[in-house]
């Protein structure tokens, strides 16, 4: 419990700090679409499966990336389990550019959930190897450049109806995650971002929640002092299926 208290005070204040060593700033706002699989199919053995696509320009006019995930999950205990999966993502280069760039991600994941009579957490510790594709001439080129990223997530679930997650009850949520890069090419941005979010979980039976909510994104760019704040809008479905029953 105190690791975990120690962890998320560790990244509200590298949050603050980064935030207050702010001297450029781009505004704008997006909208993420997302499908997220979790299957259990044994005592041990689960699958992992996912898409997103995400729009731009005032929410909704420009396309601005999509992610594809697939995985296979380990369970060590009915709480925690491994994930070992791999992303395809293919974004825009920048905006007001034509082009687009793969990023080849494999990852690694380890999950705790956790539950009292009041409320859900679930955190996550996550390392990616992130193959970029990288640009040139105003171009994609053949060369892809290999970064680290570590990521820490924890999320707070608390039930809003006396049936607590059961086929048309509702919950609120708030969750906070940051990410930190590692890598010979990573020079101004060890601090990748924070994500901040508030939303609703409904569930829609015992296997699919339906997510509606808000998310800040503070990102520092690949550029000294110069940083993104996006507004996000974020709509989300998540399918729990144990074969087991």
């Amino acid at each position: 419990m105190r690791i975990r208290f120690f962890l998320l005070f560790l990244a509200i204040i590298s949050f603050v700090f980064v935030q207050a060593q702010t001297t450029k700033v781009q505004y704008g706002q997006q909208t993420w679409f997302d499908y997220l699989n979790q299957n259990r199919y044994t005592k041990n053995w689960g699958s992992w499966a996912g898409v997103q696509l995400n729009l731009t320009d005032g929410y909704y006019k420009s396309f601005y990336a999509s992610e594809s995930s697939l995985g296979v999950t380990y369970y060590t205990k009915n709480n925690l389990k491994l994930v070992g999966a791999f992303t395809y993502i293919n974004q825009v280069h920048s905006p007001g550019t034509s082009y687009h760039l793969n990023e080849y991600r494999p990852w690694e994941m380890v999950q705790l959930n956790t539950e009292t009579d009041h409320a859900k957490t679930l955190q996550w510790l996550r390392l990616e190897e992130r193959f970029k594709q990288t640009a040139f001439n105003d171009a994609p080129s053949s060369n892809y450049d290999l970064t680290y990223r570590f990521r820490y997530y924890i999320l707070k679930q608390f039930p809003l109806t006396k049936h607590k997650y059961q086929k048309g009850s509702l919950s609120f949520i708030a969750s906070n995650e940051i990410y930190f890069n590692a890598g010979k090419n990573i020079v101004y941005n060890t601090f990748d971002q924070n994500r901040l979010s508030l939303g609703f979980y409904y569930f829609l039976n015992k296997d699919n929640i339906l997510q509606v909510g808000y998310t800040n994104v503070f990102q520092q760019l690949n550029a000294k002092n110069s940083y993104s704040n996006m507004d996000v809008i974020r709509l989300s479905i998540f399918n729990n299926i144990d074969f087991r029953n």
